[in-house]
């Protein structure tokens, strides 16, 4: 596989964290550094020095403010609209901003605290947990309902919501991502990684069963445990954290195939991951290696 390469080489720690990192991404506001998520906090470190953004790690609840004064119930995942502006899924508070000049936050769509399926404005969620900017339509966010088993849709500017795809095999879904050529997203679930096309708007598996196991096999027989992050790193290739079989798994949608990784021994599962030119990062409950 000439996309991806492990030295002979043992993880370097990057940073502790107080909870679980369950997403990470390069910090556009501050080059050099990674922008990540730590239970009721967003943060950014470069390895050396670490900088809350908003929120606390260990006090939840839901408040707008600026810095440690903002509460947040889980911040699962987010997306940088630009350099300046965060659009953070706060898991039972629905979707919220964050202005990094201000270090502000301010809610974009739903009413925090509450559960529900509206399209509109206001847009209502049940449990939100995944967002990501569409790349087919830069005008909109595409973000993972778990409870109404959808992935909706909300238009920037206006914070109008609608439904990409509704469907009964996208239970529990979680995280995504998405093929910037074909706009196909990738979602996880419970036991599977899904397909969902793009112009159909059809969901199938990607490579994977549907029942708990964690044998390496073919199509019909290759199964996970609670995937957690997904990335791509070949336009055929996802690399996914499988968090309850502990082991980080490539997907081969070319060959149907899932295989696992030969590397270390993890201490604890792998929760999110961040691939960069020369890096992989690794996030798990207390930490980030890379």
């Amino acid at each position: 596989m000439n996309y991806f390469r492990i030295e002979k080489s043992s993880p370097v720690d990057f940073i502790s964290t107080s909870y679980i990192p369950s997403h990470m991404e390069l910090d556009r506001y501050r080059p050099g550094s990674v922008i990540y998520t730590d239970g009721g906090a967003l943060m950014t470190s470069d390895g050396t020095t670490t900088h809350l953004i908003a929120g606390n790690s260990t006090v939840r609840g839901y408040r707008e403010g600026t810095g440690p004064e903002a509460k947040f119930k889980t911040i699962t995942e987010i997306t940088q609209l630009s350099e300046k502006h965060v659009v953070v899924v706060d898991r039972g508070n629905h979707v919220r901003l964050i202005v990094r000049t201000t270090h502000s936050s301010s809610p974009i769509s739903g009413q925090c605290g509450s559960k529900g399926y509206q399209d509109g404005s206001p847009g209502w969620f049940s449990l939100p947990h995944s967002v990501l900017l569409d790349q087919r339509d830069k005008s909109q966010l595409l973000i993972s309902d778990t409870n109404n088993k959808a992935v909706r849709t909300m238009d920037v500017n206006s914070r109008v919501s609608g439904t990409f795809v509704m469907s009964n095999s996208l239970k529990a879904i979680g995280y995504m991502t998405q093929d910037e050529k074909s706009g196909d997203l990738y979602v996880t679930a419970i036991h599977a990684v899904y397909r969902i096309r793009y112009l159909q708007r059809t969901v199938s598996l990607s490579g994977l069963g549907s029942q708990a196991d964690s044998r390496d096999s073919t199509l019909l027989n290759s199964l996970f445990t609670w995937p957690h992050g997904l990335i791509f790193i070949s336009h055929n290739t996802l690399l996914v954290a499988d968090v309850n079989n502990n082991k980080l798994r490539l997907d081969d949608m070319n060959a149907d195939k899932v295989t696992t990784l030969n590397v270390r021994p993890f201490l604890n599962p792998p929760y999110s991951l961040l691939l960069t030119k020369n890096s992989l990062f690794v996030g798990y409950h207390g930490e980030i290696t890379q």
